[in-house]
Formats: C-alpha cells, sequence, structure tokens
C-alpha cells in the first residue's frame, strides 16, 4: 500500500513499509522503551523484534487525508506509562511528517509488555 501526497510539481507516492521504518527507528529514540513486539496470531507468543526486524511491529493505515499509525511496544520497568506514551507519540508524529510529507492522522500505542 501507498500513500500519496500532490503539489504543484507532481505526485509523491510513500510506501507503508518507508513510514512503518521511519516510525520504529523514532519510537525506538523515545526514553523508556525497550523495543517494538510482534504478537504471533497463531500462538499469541509475543516476540520482541531485533533491530532489522523492527518494523513489523508497526502497523500502518493510509487513506486520503493521512496515514494513521499502530506501535506494540515493549516498556522499561518503573517509567511512567502515560508520560513515555505521549513521549513516544511526539516524536514518531514529529519525524513521519517532517521526512514524508504526509499528516498524521493518529498514532495509537499498544503497551505488549514490561521488561526489568
Amino acid at each position: 500500500m501507498t500513500s500519496k501526497f500532490v503539489n504543484e510539481e507532481g505526485t509523491v507516492r510513500v510506501r507503508d513499509s518507508v513510514i512503518a521504518q521511519i516510525a520504529s527507528e523514532a519510537a525506538m529514540s523515545s526514553y523508556g522503551i525497550v523495543g517494538l513486539a510482534f504478537r504471533n496470531a497463531k500462538d499469541g507468543i509475543l516476540t520482541l523484534l531485533k533491530k532489522d526486524n523492527m518494523s513489523k511491529g508497526v502497523r500502518i493505515e493510509s487513506c486520503d487525508e493521512g496515514v494513521t499509525i499502530h506501535l506494540d511496544v515493549v516498556l522499561e520497568y518503573g517509567v511512567r506509562i502515560g508520560v513515555v506514551g505521549e513521549n513516544i507519540i511526539d516524536t514518531v508524529k514529529y519525524r513521519v511528517e517532517k521526512l514524508t510529507g504526509l499528516k498524521v492522522l493518529c498514532i495509537n500505542v499498544y503497551v505488549q509488555g514490561i521488561r526489568v
């Protein structure tokens, strides 16, 4: 799937995988996050993703108005979940909009676990 925006010089299309990569790297730069998670649909086992598969913990929904981003995260023990979640949302929204030029409509952060 791709997102697109049109300006006076033409059309720019951005693949969802590119947006997912930008969002995962932005989320990982936030304080208090251990990593992104992926829940296997078959057996329900939660897997903490390594650097090369980070975009599996991100789901992108594209429409004409912009994109919606869903992040499955694992946080450090002892951090304030609400504060870390707001920080992740602000960082991801800023970087995706700055690098792609697309409007971010909504970012949902799902805390899948806590790591000591």
